[in-house]
């Protein structure tokens, strides 16, 4: 009985690992920087440094403050060649519509623009390969599960 409720308590502790630990995303401001991005735990602190990132280039990011983050990769680049031009990894507040921002007039150059955002540790790398995903972080402990009642039950 005791080993029963042990393991459970055990196997919920893992599984909600994931969930208590918050959201980290990638972080970098230049196509340089982005090429080894870190990643930082998301906080009001960091999303504000995004959102100072964004104004750099765009005219209408709103200052908000909130508890809900998300990770964003915006990066422009010339649609001629694929150079990229301007690169942004970062935590930001998931109230702002980061992919529909519009460019101030000093950026408003012929770039094309790549952009997606995503609620989960890490997913904001253009080349995600390598990461672990919260569906292989499931598939994982359900694994574990399966195994764990396999022999005590």
């Amino acid at each position: 009985m005791w080993k029963k409720l042990i393991c459970a308590l055990v196997l919920a502790a893992f599984l909600g690992l994931q969930t208590v630990n918050g959201l980290y995303c990638y972080t970098c401001d230049s196509p340089s920087s982005c090429r080894s991005p870190t990643s930082q735990y998301c906080n009001v602190q960091t999303a504000n440094t995004t959102s100072d990132w964004l104004r750099r280039l765009h005219s209408n990011v709103p200052k908000t403050v909130s508890n809900s983050f998300e990770c964003l990769n915006l990066t422009y680049y010339y649609p001629q060649n694929n150079v990229i031009t301007q690169e942004i990894l970062g935590c930001y507040f998931s109230s702002i519509s980061v992919c529909y921002l519009f460019r101030n007039e000093n950026n408003s150059y012929d770039w094309d623009k790549s952009c997606y955002f995503c609620g989960y540790d890490n997913c904001n790398h253009r080349n995600p390969a390598g990461t672990l995903s919260k569906s292989s972080f499931t598939i994982i402990s359900s694994a574990w599960l399966l195994i764990l009642a396999k022999i005590f039950i």
